[in-house]
This record gives C-alpha cells, sequence and structure tokens, in this order.
C-alpha cells in the first residue's frame, strides 16, 4: 500500500467523523429518527472498528465526546459497546501482528497496580455507603472504577502497542483537532447568538447546572472542556509546523487552533486558562524548530494581561475577570477535609467513592476567615487529594508511581525521538504538553471525574512511548534482524 494510499485513508478517518456530527446535529428534532441514525452509526463503526483497535480506539475517544449528548436518543449506553469493541479489536490485532512490542511497561505494571487497589476498595466494608445524602442519590462504584482506572490503562496499552503507524498518529491527530474544534464551535455560537444551532442542547444553558455565563463544550464541564481545547491547539501546532500536512490541511488547523483559544477564553474558567498557558510555555521552551508561534502568542497574551489586569483580576467573569472568593473558598474547606480524612484513616482510606458523604458528616473549615457551609456536600476539587481521601496513601502512592514513570519515559521520548516526522519530537512534545495540561486540570477537579480528557490525555501519552520505545529497539538491533526487533521484553 503506497503512502498515498495511506494518507488518502488517514484524512478519511476525521472527515468521516465531522460528517457524523453534522448530520447528527442536523436531524436534531425528531426523536426517533435521532435514535434510529445513532445506533445504525454505533453498529456499522462497531463492525469497521473491529478490524482495527486504531478504529476502534477514534470510536472510544468520539463516543466518550458525545456520550452525555447522545444519551436522551438511545436504550444503552454506548461506551459499553465501545469498551467491547477496543477489548476485542485490540486482542485479535496482538493475536494476528508478530512484528510488535511485546510485555506491559513499568507503567503499565503501575496502572494495573493501581486498578486493583480501586477493586479492593470497590469489595471492602467501608463506614458509608457512597451516596449524595442531601440529594438521596447513589454513586455507581463499579462504573466509577472503570472511567478512573480501567478505560486510562486500556487507553494507555492500546496507544502504545497498536499505533504503529504514521497513518494511525495522523488519523488520532486529526480526529481529537476535530472534536476540539466543534467543542470550540459550540461555546462560540452560545456566546454570539447561534444557540438555535447549537447541539448538544446544553450547551445553550449552562446556568441550569450551575455554569453560568461558561463554555461548557460537548462535554458540558468547562475545564474539561478547556482541556479539550488546550491539547487540540497543542495538536494544531504540531500539524501545522512539523506535521507534513498539504497547504489546505494546514489552514485549516490554524483555523481551529484559534477557534480552540477563543473558546477557551469563552469558558470563563481559570483551571481552562491556565491550560491554556501550559501549552504556550511548554511550547515556547520545548518546541525545537518552530516554538515562534509560542513565544510571540505568550507575549501578546502577557501584555494584554498586563494592559487588563484590574478588569482580569476582577470577580466579573463576563468582562474576563477569574476572581472568585467562593470557589477558592469551596477549594480550601474540601482540601482541609481531605487532609483531615487522610489523617483519621491513612493506609487504605475511607473508600472509593465516599469523599462526598466524609464531606457531609466530617465537613472542615479551613480557617474562621473562610465560611464553615463553603464546599459543604461536593466531591473533591483537587484529584490527588481526592484520591489520598479515598484510598488512603497506597492507593495515592500507586498513581503517582504511574505519573511519575510516564513523565520519566515521555523526557527519554523527547531527548531520543528524531527531530522530523509526525512520530518524532513533535509528537513528545505534544504528549508532555496534554500531560502537563491535566496535571494543571487535577489541581482544580478531580480527574476521575473527566473520562473524556483523562482517556484522551492516556491514550497520546501511550502512543508516544511506543513510538519512544519502538525507535530505541530499531536503533539496537542489526538491520539484518527485521523480524526479530520487536520479540523484546519492556518493563
Amino acid at each position: 500500500m503506497t503512502d498515498l494510499l495511506l494518507r488518502r485513508r488517514a484524512a478519511a478517518v476525521p472527515l468521516a467523523a465531522a460528517m457524523v456530527i453534522g448530520a447528527v446535529g442536523a436531524v436534531a428534532g425528531a426523536r426517533f429518527g435521532e435514535a434510529v441514525f445513532l445506533v445504525s452509526v454505533a453498529i456499522g463503526a462497531g463492525l469497521c472498528a473491529l478490524r482495527s483497535p486504531v478504529l476502534a480506539a477514534i470510536a472510544m475517544l468520539a463516543t466518550l465526546l458525545l456520550r452525555q449528548a447522545v444519551k436522551p436518543y438511545v436504550p444503552v449506553d454506548v461506551f459499553w459497546l465501545s469498551l467491547a469493541v477496543l477489548a476485542v479489536a485490540t486482542v485479535l490485532w496482538m493475536a494476528r501482528t508478530e512484528n510488535r512490542l511485546r510485555g506491559v511497561d513499568a507503567i503499565g505494571w503501575a496502572m494495573v497496580a493501581y486498578l486493583s487497589w480501586n477493586v479492593y476498595s470497590l469489595f471492602s466494608e467501608h463506614k458509608y455507603a457512597p451516596a449524595d445524602e442531601l440529594a438521596g442519590t447513589t454513586m455507581a462504584l463499579p462504573r466509577f472504577v472503570i472511567f478512573a482506572a480501567l478505560l486510562p490503562l486500556a487507553m494507555y496499552l492500546v496507544g502504545r502497542f497498536t499505533f504503529d503507524r504514521t497513518s494511525a498518529v495522523r488519523a488520532l491527530l486529526w480526529t481529537v483537532l476535530l472534536m476540539a474544534g466543534y467543542s470550540a464551535l459550540t461555546g462560540i455560537m452560545q456566546s454570539h447568538g447561534l444557540s438555535k444551532w447549537v447541539w448538544p442542547k446544553f450547551g445553550v444553558n449552562p446556568e441550569a447546572r450551575g455554569w453560568a455565563g461558561r463554555a461548557v463544550g460537548v462535554m458540558d464541564q468547562p475545564v474539561g472542556n478547556g482541556v479539550l481545547l488546550a491539547i487540540g491547539i497543542a495538536i494544531a501546532a504540531q500539524l501545522v509546523c512539523r506535521g507534513g500536512e498539504p497547504n489546505w490541511r494546514r489552514w485549516s488547523a490554524m483555523a481551529i487552533a484559534l477557534g480552540c483559544g477563543y473558546g477557551i477564553y469563552l469558558t470563563q474558567t481559570r483551571a481552562a486558562w491556565l491550560s491554556g498557558v501550559v501549552v504556550l510555555v511548554l511550547g515556547a521552551i520545548l518546541a525545537k524548530g518552530y516554538r515562534r508561534g509560542y513565544v510571540v502568542t505568550l507575549s501578546v497574551l502577557g501584555m494584554t494581561i498586563v494592559a487588563y489586569w484590574s478588569r482580569f483580576t476582577s470577580s466579573d467573569r463576563s468582562e474576563g475577570g477569574v476572581g472568585s472568593a467562593g470557589e477558592v473558598q469551596d477549594r480550601l474547606n474540601t482540601i482541609k477535609t481531605a487532609l483531615w480524612a487522610a489523617r483519621e484513616r491513612p493506609i487504605d482510606g475511607w473508600g472509593i467513592g465516599r469523599f462526598r458523604p466524609v464531606n457531609t458528616f466530617h465537613h472542615q473549615q479551613w480557617s474562621q476567615d473562610v465560611p464553615w457551609e463553603r464546599g459543604y456536600n461536593i466531591v473533591s476539587h483537587q484529584n490527588e487529594l481526592g484520591i489520598l481521601a479515598e484510598l488512603g496513601v497506597v492507593g495515592l502512592l500507586l498513581w503517582v508511581c504511574a505519573l511519575v514513570l510516564m513523565g520519566r519515559q515521555l523526557w527519554r521520548a523527547y531527548r531520543t525521538l528524531p527531530d522530523q516526522g509526525l512520530m518524532g519530537k513533535p509528537l513528545a512534545v505534544t504528549a508532555i504538553t496534554a500531560f502537563a495540561v491535566m496535571l494543571n486540570a487535577g489541581f482544580t477537579v478531580d480527574l476521575r471525574f473527566l473520562d473524556l480528557p483523562t482517556a484522551l490525555v492516556f491514550l497520546i501519552v501511550g502512543v508516544a512511548i511506543g513510538c519512544q520505545q519502538r525507535h530505541a529497539l530499531e536503533q539496537r538491533v542489526p538491520a539484518d534482524e527485521p523480524d526479530e526487533r520487536m520479540a523484546f521484553q519492556h518493563g
């Protein structure tokens, strides 16, 4: 198969995704028609994805993006179908592919250990039920464990093992970029009098869920939306400067990047804005050969903030302010509650999904200057402290171990991958940026509730690390032994 054919196939994947999104939006009006269409698309996509774990992984990302939007129109959660297809497609691919990476690496084993600890907590006895006592609702713990621990592990392994061709990486990057562009478009339309054309409709009225004046995107969550848009900017920069794309695709990527930047502003959320800054700073430092755009954008942004400093630090989000004493106080009280919970049960914590009841029956006050009621009966708004309170020191150490190993391997990828090529150093820069954006978001939200951003980051990280490990083997094994070079036990 020629390289031209591979490129055309890679381009067809995001184009098909865009057509699906547009068609779904076009039929919004007749629920029966929507249901028939969506079920047909899901079945067709599932059958196609069984032939390729790359397509299955991309379908999983699309499922996570649209899961909340299509829920009213389908009788079952399509996530479970996507997960089954991803597992079967990956197993079949590994069985028929001899020239591939072998074994689970240290990162994979760390994630397996973290998943096992989550399962242990799931089946252990705990003092409180995983319930919201005020609302009278109960958390579905098996689902929570799957999204918080199993799905990131699965996406990392699929990315590391199966994205071994340039066409596969290109298809992934363009699909994610289109997803980010569409999410940005919903926020822009919502803010400029085009709400009636927005799909899904929950983006039109974010006030109903406490997101007044914020662009929530397709995920219905401003921080998660900001993470997706920030990663979209990083991917666009790679495709424009180092992707080897034709001019029309480079201009398209540039336009989407501008839309993502504006979409981040429209989230009116500090964590999302900081994610954008993280992308610019890391790009200015790491993007060898194409950092000029990052530096110029960062300089313009800095001068704009200085010029409008008083407005920027105000609490009026409609005017671009980021000040919000109430949100800060919420987080301070939940931090104090998490630290109290860790002192009371340091080893195995209060149990998976139990932070809310702990924050209801043992709510703590940061100081006398912070009202006691701030942050009462809410979930953790800091990822690592939420893990510490629920899973104890053991759970936190396992999670941090996986993150440290990822960071170490990503830095190795940045140092050793070739400067050029879609699977070279630019991919490592994109993966490092996505990883840093996820960590940044974890300081303000519990990442375990953000299924798409976490799964997306673990997939991109897995792809970059897999490229580095294959490159290392190619450098190590003599050229006259191509059939044996992948039969190496990593870890």
